[in-house]
C-alpha cells in the first residue's frame, strides 16, 4: 500500500479541546509561518500537525 497524503495544519483547540480553527497547508514551510505568527490565547493551545501527529504546540 502506498503514502497517502495528509496535509499540514495549523489548529487551535480552546479549553476542553474543542477545535475552534483548523487551516490546512500543503507542507510543513507554508504552514510554519502561519504557526509562527498565531499567538495562544490564556486556556487555548496552538498546534503544527501533519495529519493528527503534533510537531509543534504552543499554550498558556
Amino acid at each position: 500500500m502506498g503514502k497517502v497524503y495528509v496535509p499540514h495544519r495549523v489548529v487551535i483547540r480552546d479549553a476542553s479541546g474543542k477545535i475552534v480553527s483548523d487551516e490546512e497547508f500543503d507542507d510543513f514551510d507554508a504552514a510554519k509561518p502561519a504557526f509562527d505568527s498565531k499567538e495562544a490565547l490564556p486556556g487555548m493551545e496552538v498546534a503544527i500537525q501533519h495529519g493528527a501527529r503534533v510537531i509543534f504546540k504552543k499554550f498558556r
